[in-house]
């Protein structure tokens, strides 16, 4: 193996002159220039020959390099053709990678079912026994690419990515903080999450208009359990976390009014009696007028647990009547 070439500003400046690159804002084409925070996120991965490791945006391949030199099998995954040439010549031909052009999602909601298969295929080729995700993550991406990895069926032991600043803060948020959202509380419920440096603009070419962060996220088995423990059926036993999810997003369009008023509001409670929603509350010994940016994740589980068995036993109900009303009719 060669060693890993350090892709100063000057290397990067040249080789977008070479293959006459002209990098894209909205695909989030800023490449790491700074040879010091390149170090860190490596560092981060933690990596050994036993990982086969996730890189989403290789770009350059400022990072790819380094991966595959201490990983044991390495699926970048770039979705601008122009790379192509860039990443095939930098990486050996009989090293342990493989690059996968196209786009990571298949929707914003969804995984390319394709990436992870080559994910898992590479790692029994190569006999790896842990997955991770390391990578400069493209600020469009970011969020629907972490959300996703963690609830897929992929057993990650971590993901670390560079992402924009602002997205670090709502991932690690705490309740009462402007920046704690529904991913918030999301993430943490299925994984220890902390920012591990906040980087600036100029450790990029070009430069950014925002600040980024290195962000180490480390997915917690006893907590993925919990949360399906609590919120899985038999229909679905894997489905705690989808459902939660949808929880989450709904409850939160309201998180500024009242618990009582945001659970009212939710698109799938509209069947639901207001009294039930004031019996839910005080099952959970919750306020009608707390909010639910004020609630930690524990309570938050609590209360999806309380809701989706009310609204589980609801539905039947109110198909049973509508259903008697049309034969009437």
């Amino acid at each position: 193996m060669t060693q890993p070439i350090r892709q100063t500003i000057s290397y990067i400046k040249n080789i977008l002159a070479i293959y006459a690159i002209d990098p894209k804002n909205k695909l989030g084409q800023n490449f790491l220039i700074d040879l010091n925070t390149l170090d860190l996120v490596i560092a981060a991965g933690n990596l050994s020959k036993q990982d086969a490791v996730l890189e989403i945006g290789p770009g350059t391949g400022t990072l790819t390099h380094n991966l595959v030199e201490q990983a044991g099998y390495v699926l970048s995954v770039e979705i601008d053709s122009r790379f192509e040439p860039i990443l095939k010549e930098l990486v050996p031909s009989e090293s342990p990678f493989e690059l996968h052009m196209g786009d990571f999602l298949a929707s914003k909601n969804r995984l390319d079912t394709q990436v992870l298969d080559k994910l898992k295929a590479g790692a029994e080729k190569y006999g790896c026994t842990q997955f991770k995700l390391v990578a400069n993550l493209p600020y469009s991406i970011a969020t629907p690419a972490i959300i996703n990895l963690l609830m897929s069926d992929i057993p990650f032991e971590r993901l670390v990515g560079m992402v924009q600043f602002e997205t670090a803060e709502k991932i690690a948020a705490k309740p009462n903080t402007d920046p704690y959202s529904a991913m918030s509380v999301l993430i943490q419920s299925l994984a220890e999450c902390r920012i591990l440096r906040r980087v600036p603009p100029t450790v990029f070419h070009p430069k950014p208009k925002v600040d980024s962060a290195i962000l180490e996220i480390i997915p917690n088995p006893d907590k993925r359990a919990h949360l399906c423990n609590h919120l899985s059926t038999a229909d679905s036993p894997m489905g705690g976390p989808n459902r939660f999810r949808i929880f989450l997003r709904d409850l939160f369009l309201h998180r500024r009014k009242s618990l009582r008023q945001a659970l009212a509001k939710m698109p799938m409670g509209t069947t639901i009696l207001k009294p039930l929603l004031d019996k839910l509350l005080i099952t959970q010994q919750l306020t009608p007028e707390i909010r639910a940016d004020q609630l930690d994740a524990h309570q938050l589980l609590t209360l999806a647990k309380g809701w989706w068995q009310i609204k589980d036993c609801v539905d039947p109900i109110k198909g049973f009547i509508e259903d008697s009303l049309l034969d009437e009719a």
